[in-house]
């Protein structure tokens, strides 16, 4: 085997480790951040709002998909925040509140609180799940 041929092969094994690194997850497109670039906060929960996985990822802007590698079950559901000062937390107000913009799968909303877990919660339709969410102020309702 020349050195080429020997390179070409390399490179195909590369590729399709990465292709099939990616091959199931969720492809999340954030919109609503206060600014761009920021850091992603994900927690991904079951049916019983058990964790999957959770963790940070930069967030662009708002058209460009944040790609989490993740083997979703049949049902899930998806708690998003802004990071704002990359603390790694959700901070909160004098008076319990978030500080930091949130949002949750399925357009589930509450104001001043988290919704019931089974109105965030989707079904899985395809290896790969695009979901469209929205950050927003514990004041929007």
């Amino acid at each position: 085997m020349t050195k080429a041929h020997f390179l070409g092969a390399l490179s195909f094994l590369f590729l399709g480790v990465q292709l099939s690194a990616q091959s199931q997850g969720l492809e999340l497109v954030v919109k609503g951040a206060d600014h761009y670039p920021t850091t992603l906060a994900y927690d991904i929960l079951d049916a019983d709002g058990k964790r999957i996985i959770a963790g940070f990822a930069p967030l662009n802007d708002a058209n460009t998909p944040v790609f989490v590698a993740v083997n979703l079950p049949k049902t899930f559901g998806v708690v998003i925040y802004e990071d704002e000062n990359g603390n790694e937390e959700l901070d909160m107000g004098i008076f319990g509140q978030p500080t930091e913009l949130y949002g949750f799968s399925n357009d589930a909303w509450k104001f001043l609180g988290r919704p019931e877990h089974e109105e965030l919660l989707l079904q899985k339709q395809a290896e790969v799940m695009r979901l469209e969410l929205q950050l927003k102020s514990v004041m929007d309702y």
